[in-house]
C-alpha cells in the first residue's frame, strides 16, 4: 500500500516528516515575487537521494485530494510556467540542500490564481552485477515518506471574496467534540490559512481551538476538524479565517450560539 503524505489540511512553518525536514510548507509566488526557496534536510542516518517534480492534484468538496495528468484550462495549473532546480538532490545525515523556484513567461495569464505541488520522494539505486560489471537498473521510488509543497501563483491583484456558512460544535462519543464549516469563494482566488474558534462572553473571547494549513481550491469546500480539549460551555463561538496564524485580521468569520439541552 502506498501513503502519500499531501500537505493540503496542515501547515507547519518547518514539517518534519519522517526523515525529511522541509522549510518552509508553502511555497508563494506572484508577478512581482517571481522566485523563492526551499530548505531540504536529510534527518535520517544515511545518505540518501531526493527527486523532485512539480504534480497536480485535483480538490474535491471534503477536501480528499486525487493526483491527476488530465489538466484542465479551469484548473489553473502554473506546471508549464514552473521552473526549479536541483530536480535531484543526495544528502548526508543531517545535510541540508536548498532548492531554488521561479515561474516565467507568465505576462499573458489572466489576473488570478494559480497552482501545482512540488513532490520531494526519497529514492533507491538498486544495483546488480550482470556479467561481472556492476549496471544501474533503476530508481525505486519510496513513496510512504513522500511529501507534498503546494505551490500558488498570483498574477496581479485578484478580487474575491471568502464567506463561512452552517458552522456548528457536534459533541461525538465515539470520535470526540468536532466543528463543520462550509467555506464559499467567489472570483480567482485560493484562500489558505488558519481557522481559529472562540468563545466569547463579556465582550472577552477565549481560544478554543486554531487549525493551520487550511486550504480550498473549489468555489465551496466544508471542513471538519476535532476540538482538542473542549469543554461545552452554553453561549456564543465564533469562527474566524485568518491569513496565517499571527494576522489580526479575519479574511471572515461567523457565529454559532450553543444553547442548553
Amino acid at each position: 500500500m502506498k501513503f502519500y503524505l499531501l500537505m493540503a489540511l496542515c501547515f507547519w512553518p518547518t514539517l518534519a516528516f519522517s526523515n525529511l525536514q522541509v522549510f518552509p510548507t508553502k511555497i508563494e509566488l506572484s508577478s512581482r515575487e517571481k522566485s523563492s526557496s526551499v530548505t531540504l534536510r536529510n534527518r535520517s542516518d544515511k545518505v540518501t537521494t531526493y527527486q523532485i517534480s512539480a504534480v497536480y492534484y485535483r480538490q474535491d468538496i471534503e477536501g480528499r485530494m486525487t493526483r491527476v495528468t488530465d489538466l484542465k484550462e479551469d484548473d489553473f495549473s502554473i506546471i508549464d510556467f514552473l521552473r526549479f532546480s536541483p530536480r535531484r538532490v543526495v544528502l548526508k545525515p543531517n545535510q541540508e540542500q536548498v532548492v531554488r523556484f521561479m515561474v516565467r513567461n507568465t505576462s499573458k495569464l489572466d489576473v488570478g490564481d494559480y497552482r501545482a505541488h512540488i513532490r520531494f520522494e526519497p529514492i533507491e539505486e538498486d544495483i546488480t552485477k550482470d556479467g561481472g560489471r556492476d549496471n544501474y537498473v533503476m530508481m525505486k521510488i519510496d513513496a510512504k515518506v513522500a511529501i507534498n509543497v503546494p505551490v500558488i501563483f498570483h498574477q496581479g491583484r485578484a478580487k474575491g471574496e471568502i464567506t463561512l456558512e452552517s458552522f456548528s460544535i457536534v459533541e461525538d462519543k465515539a470520535s470526540g467534540p468536532y466543528f463543520f464549516v462550509t467555506m464559499k469563494r467567489k472570483g480567482r482566488i485560493f484562500p489558505y490559512g488558519t481557522f481559529k474558534i472562540f468563545y466569547q462572553k463579556d465582550n472577552e473571547e477565549e481560544l478554543v481551538s486554531l487549525v493551520n494549513g487550511v486550504s480550498s481550491y473549489l468555489d465551496e469546500r466544508r471542513f471538519r476538524f476535532n476540538i482538542e480539549d473542549f469543554s461545552k460551555k452554553t453561549g456564543k463561538y465564533i469562527l474566524k479565517f485568518y491569513p496565517d496564524e499571527y494576522s489580526k485580521m479575519p479574511l471572515a468569520q461567523t457565529e454559532y450560539q450553543w444553547k442548553k439541552d
